[in-house]
């Protein structure tokens, strides 16, 4: 398929020109990519915007033939209709590095007296400190940085800077998105809503795969995890024979006694920890066993499916790191932990990716290190909140009300660990050793939150080890603490 490539950018005699590259794979080009160049015609301070696409990826990954992806691009600028437009080959045309700043002065040189301005999301900016030369990169050239949900912190933080305009907000969608769901590896419609027409001939060509078989599963438990997991795997394209409970669910397929059929491929067993053993004994009778067996217990390796295993069944275990609610697309980008027997991580793996999920393989051992990471990172975050919601309530603030004070805050924290190591994210009185703050939080908890004054206390001398705070800095925090 092929489409005429608008005329390429003119030669150094050109006049001068107000130009906006707008720089990406296209791997392929979608709907916010179309609606990105709508909103930048629309401004009357550019002349011209060029679509760049990248000749490789900066980090190595491949990429579909450019002269594809060139295509696209020249389907969705004819479509548009503007000759304000252009399509930029350079990366292509000649050596580059693939640094932004590199190929920007490779432009600068070829078109001296153009007036360059880069487009960029927000999610490039929360990877700022990566770039190589950004800040040479912004001292030459102005930017238009578009938001992306996640990364509004990274847009706030350098909005009023000199060089940034900040545009509007994209939406949550992305060509790695779109390449799993083409490739049946999520079977995702609403992704799949994203591709424009003009580009169908080459999607349909270059990233439309069918789905793979998937294996036969089913799964052992029809609470939240197992009701969530049916649902994940069927949208990923995989057969799910049945779901079974012990106690009546509306959303089992097989209630009670174990089923006299239980042919699958794979069974999952998705009840609480302490029901695992029992039930992986009881299986392990059954007349029709699978190739592999997995649980999904964050703490339990694959040791505890023994009973299975010596009935020559690979086992393992595969783990979300999210809190399922009851959406059948949580597990979409949530990385999942998978251990176990080599053929059973195989099949964990390739579930994982159906589902939309990131596989995270672990060594032998490694389950229980997992979890408490996971118990110190999340959870706690409950204990803590429900204390400031009492401190707030004490104040005549409503829990609701309080909360909503609270989010806020607490995702301000994600972004800043999202872009800095824990480190560089820690603020307040902590950050600055302000002992003083420290010393009256300490008096306010022992009034209005005595419950939470040990938890307060015990955390500041946590944060003093990991910070590894000198003995005299140390003794002033300890000062600070004792309770009145």
């Amino acid at each position: 398929m092929s489409t005429p490539v608008p005329d390429a950018p003119a030669a150094l005699t050109e006049a001068s020109r107000r130009v906006a590259i707008y720089g990406g794979a296209f791997d392929p080009p979608h709907l916010a990519h179309v609606f990105t160049l709508t909103w930048l015609l629309q401004r009357t301070d550019l002349d011209e915007i060029w679509l760049l696409p990248a000749a490789a990826h900066a980090f190595g990954k491949r990429l579909t033939p450019f002269e594809d992806r060139v295509g696209m691009l020249a389907a969705i600028v004819a479509a548009l209709g503007s000759t304000r437009l252009h399509i930029c080959t350079i990366e292509h045309e000649v050596t580059l590095s693939g640094r932004t700043y590199d190929t920007l002065e490779a432009l600068q040189a070829r078109h001296p007296r153009h007036q360059f301005r880069l487009v960029i999301g927000a999610d490039n900016l929360s990877e700022a400190h990566r770039w190589h030369r950004f800040e040479d990169l912004v001292a030459r050239w102005s930017v238009i940085a578009l938001g992306r949900p996640g990364h509004e912190a990274s847009l706030a933080r350098f909005a009023q800077a000199p060089w940034c305009t900040a545009g509007p907000t994209l939406p949550e969608i992305s060509s790695t998105r779109l390449r799993a769901a083409l490739g049946g590896g999520t079977g995702d419609p609403e992704a799949q809503a994203w591709l424009p027409g003009v580009c169908q001939p080459w999607i349909d060509r270059l990233y439309r795969q069918p789905a793979p078989a998937g294996p036969r599963v089913w799964i052992l438990g029809a609470g939240r995890l197992g009701r969530t997991l049916a649902a994940a795997l069927r949208a990923g394209g995989v057969p799910v024979a049945g779901l079974w409970n012990r106690s009546p669910r509306a959303e089992a397929t097989a209630v009670g006694p174990l089923p006299a059929s239980l042919e699958a491929d794979v069974w999952v067993l998705a009840v609480s920890d302490p029901a695992i053993g029992a039930l992986a004994q009881r299986l392990a009778e059954h007349p029709s066993l699978p190739a592999v067996a997995l649980h999904c217990a964050g703490r339990l390796d694959a040791t505890v499916l023994g009973a299975l295993a010596a009935r020559g069944v690979a086992v393992g275990s595969l783990h979300p790191l999210q809190a399922l609610g009851d959406d059948p697309g949580a597990l979409r980008g949530t990385w999942c932990a998978v251990e176990g027997d080599e053929a059973a991580c195989i099949q964990a793996t390739a579930l994982v990716r159906a589902m939309g999920g990131l596989p995270v393989s672990l060594p032998a051992g490694g389950k229980v290190a997992w979890h408490a990471a996971a118990v110190l990172s999340a959870n706690f975050v409950a204990v803590l909140t429900a204390g400031a919601l009492e401190l707030l309530a004490s104040l005549g603030i409503a829990e609701a009300d309080g909360r909503a004070l609270l989010n806020p805050l607490q995702r301000g924290t994600l972004a800043r660990l999202a872009q800095h190591p824990a480190a560089e994210a820690l603020t307040g009185p902590f950050a600055r050793g302000d002992w003083a703050a420290v010393a009256a939080h300490v008096q306010v908890l022992a009034e209005r939150a005595p419950n939470f004054l040990e938890c307060y206390q015990s955390l500041a001398r946590t944060t003093a080890r990991w910070l590894q705070w000198s003995p005299a800095v140390v003794q002033a925090l300890e000062n600070a603490l004792q309770a009145p």
